[in-house]
């Protein structure tokens, strides 16, 4: 396109409005930005987290997913990480495309509502054709959730993060909701910080995890 494209590699927590101050710059230039974050900064595959402000700016920069890199015997590999949306409140999917192949280098014209607000000039490395077999896998990535019988469905072909939650609470995924409540309560008796013999941090985190676990698996079949 005869255009400049600054890349940046972020190797460390960037500030939401650090990211919006580059942009700002160049797209006053009419110059594209593109932002590689260090794969150490992100969550592992498989993973299920809660968004963080500056996942949010950056993964719909790019269309829901983020530019990573890994350095490997001084050589540089390039993937995509993708966020899939959960039942669980601000909670996404993390999955990494690691197959991903530089097609094409453009920069493309994005105007955003929400996250990083305003008129950018965006560096983009995925080709149409790329983008079009990333957005059947990404169906593939997804349960819906919106009726009786999308649940059902959903519960049959447990995922990844499911059948670890189930686990955590020492049960197999096709457990009752009483059952999931019942382990749920005995568990937390057990590692509450006000009960457990635990050091507190250690307490404190395994209550968290366990509390997470029983919400996720609640909001999954929609039990209340």
């Amino acid at each position: 396109m005869g255009g400049r494209l600054y890349i940046y590699l972020l190797d460390k927590v960037p500030k939401v409005r650090d990211l919006k101050a580059t942009l700002r710059e160049n797209s006053r230039c009419g110059i594209g930005t593109l932002f590689l974050v260090d794969e150490a900064l992100l969550p592992r595959q498989g993973e299920t987290v809660k968004i963080e402000d500056w996942h949010q700016a950056l993964y719909l920069l790019n269309e829901t997913w983020i530019y990573s890199y890994a350095l490997d015997n001084k050589e540089m590999a390039i993937h995509q990480v993708h966020f899939s949306p959960t039942p669980y409140a601000d909670h996404f999917r993390v999955w990494y495309l690691n197959d991903f192949t530089i097609e094409a280098c453009v920069v493309r014209s994005r105007s955003l509502d929400e996250g990083i607000r305003g008129h950018w000039y965006v560096g983009d490395l995925a080709s149409s054709q790329y983008k079009r077999r990333i957005n059947y896998e990404r169906q593939n990535q997804r349960f819906h959730y919106n009726t009786r019988q999308t649940r059902e469905a959903a519960a049959k072909l447990p995922n990844e993060q499911l059948i670890a939650y189930y686990q955590m609470l020492g049960l197999g995924h096709d457990a009752s909701e009483k059952d999931v409540k019942k382990a749920f309560r005995q568990m937390a008796l057990k590692v509450h910080p006000d009960v457990s013999a635990l050091p507190r941090a250690e307490s404190e985190r395994r209550i968290k995890e366990l509390n997470e676990a029983y919400e996720f698996i609640k909001a999954y079949h929609g039990w209340s």
